[in-house]
């Protein structure tokens, strides 16, 4: 079924009808026995659905896009829309919670989740990763840290889904690509208040911390805020070389020097390296695309900049005023020295890739437990403190063994393949843009995914998931002149 159909009067003259009114009682019913729990809660639930009845003139799918919308802005910025004393209640949550209400209101009504084509593999593989995750929870040494994992992994992948089902047309996909465009523009806007006016989010880990020399924006650490710049980039970067309007081309470019920038301040390795090979994959598509020649001289000039905004900073010497600590992180000779000499993050990592095989082979392939790798790390004889693999494929690989990793890899491969086909095939500009962004910002992350100490609520990068798979669901709905409809 489309997700653009309306929802059908209940009653026979258009009125709220006898299900209507019963989810209007069991609504008040819920957000009435949370708030005698929680009242914080409650009446946050009370004002939203408040809000949703106040909206009830709209179609329950364009309720379902605006709130999703709102959900994907609101996971970005996290922890930091929390209730003041109730850190565990932000915003995100709510709409999650409220999403699922949603949900459940749909299928009352005698509706089917609609799965569009080209989403059904996908679809399974996720169904099969969270059934593993599950299963998983029996052999776990810690079933509440397995299930809260778990649990993760199901809001995530939710997420990830949700975002192909409602943004099944052009204006639904410009909608949301507005929506994550501004709230780049508040991250960027965060990470210079913090820089230059001394200001630390509720989430960062620096806020007792004076005088740290990177932003962490709404992020926790600058290396999560390095890989979301990093996760961002390919959808700026390729805005002066594609898009036609000389705004967009503008906006692209400043943004994607800042998003550059930034990621050299924050002195991330990895994300660096993303960079490269970002720019590197954008140049080798667009070179072996005869229909796209005009694009690549543009992409040489795009990365010439780049490299000339790079090259100096590395040394301290470039535009771009980065600190002396983060040009002695971004020295690759430091990070060798320091797996030699046992000391510093190079070190550290290295033993935690060590470990991590380890725990794999001990387990027999079948991991750990979901969400039971720092547990199990904290076992191990010689444990240093750090428990965090800070490897998202391996922590994969740790909690939910060979089973868990296969799932992955697999729809991860199928997201590259789907948006390299979109990239080299697609007539629509839209769909070959977000086909070539998508495939860039995947590319990239098998490094940037290194920075971030754990991914499983990490929401960019289950958002850029969703990008790439409605892509690949853009590219089926296709018309017969090839313009997305």
């Amino acid at each position: 079924m489309s997700v653009g159909a309306t929802t059908r009067p209940a009653g026979p003259s258009g009125g709220p009808g006898v299900r209507a009114v019963v989810l209007v009682l069991v609504a008040a019913v819920a957000a009435g026995a949370l708030a005698a729990y929680a009242p914080v809660a409650g009446i946050a639930l009370a004002v939203v659905l408040l809000v949703v009845a106040l909206l009830g003139g709209r179609s329950l799918p364009d309720l379902g896009r605006a709130t999703l919308i709102v959900a994907l802005v609101a996971a970005i910025i996290g922890p930091n829309l929390g209730l003041p004393g109730q850190p565990e209640i932000f915003a995100f949550r709510l709409f999650a919670v409220l999403i699922i209400l949603g949900l459940v209101a749909w299928l009352l009504m005698g509706r089917g989740i609609p799965v569009p084509d080209g989403l059904g593999l996908p679809m399974a593989l996720v169904a099969g990763w969270v059934g593993w995750a599950l299963a998983s929870v029996t052999w776990a040494a810690s079933t509440g840290d397995a299930l809260r994992w778990t649990v993760f992994l199901i809001i995530s992948t939710g997420l990830m889904l949700a975002i192909p089902i409602a943004a099944s047309r052009r204006r639904y996909v410009l909608w949301v690509l507005g929506a994550l465009g501004a709230t780049f523009v508040l991250a960027i806007l965060g990470a210079f208040a913090e820089i230059f006016l001394g200001v630390r989010f509720p989430a960062s880990a620096f806020t007792p911390r004076i005088g740290a020399f990177a932003a962490t924006s709404f992020f926790g650490n600058q290396n999560n805020f390095a890989t979301y710049l990093a996760l961002s980039l390919p959808y700026l970067v390729l805005l002066p070389v594609v898009a036609r309007d000389a705004r967009l081309r503008i906006a692209g470019a400043v943004s994607a020097v800042l998003a550059i920038g930034f990621i050299l301040v924050s002195g991330s390795k990895s994300n660096l390296i993303a960079v490269g090979i970002i720019l590197l994959g954008m140049l080798v598509v667009l070179g072996t695309d005869r229909s796209m020649r005009r694009a690549f001289i543009a992409s040489l000039v795009v990365v010439a900049a780049a490299l000339a905004l790079i090259i100096p900073s590395l040394f301290g010497a470039g535009i771009v005023p980065v600190p002396e600590q983060a040009v002695a992180k971004l020295n690759f000779g430091t990070l060798s020295d320091q797996v030699s000499s046992g000391q510093g993050s190079g070190a550290v990592r290295s033993t935690l890739l060590g470990k991590g095989v380890d725990l794999a082979v001990q387990s027999n392939g079948v991991g750990v437990g979901a969400g039971n790798a720092e547990n199990a790390v904290r076992a191990q004889t010689g444990y240093e403190g750090v428990a965090n693999l800070h490897n998202w494929t391996l922590e994969v690989l740790v909690d939910t063994g060979l089973v868990g990793l296969l799932l992955y890899i697999a729809l991860y491969l199928a997201m590259l393949v789907g948006n390299f086909r979109a990239a080299r095939t697609a007539r629509d500009p839209l769909l070959r843009y977000l086909g070539l962004a998508g495939m860039l910002a995947l590319l990239g992350f098998l490094t940037g995914s290194l920075a971030i100490s754990t991914s499983i609520a990490f929401a960019p990068m289950w958002i850029t998931f969703g990008l790439c798979l409605t892509t690949i669901v853009l590219a089926r709905r296709t018309g017969p002149d090839g313009r997305i409809p």
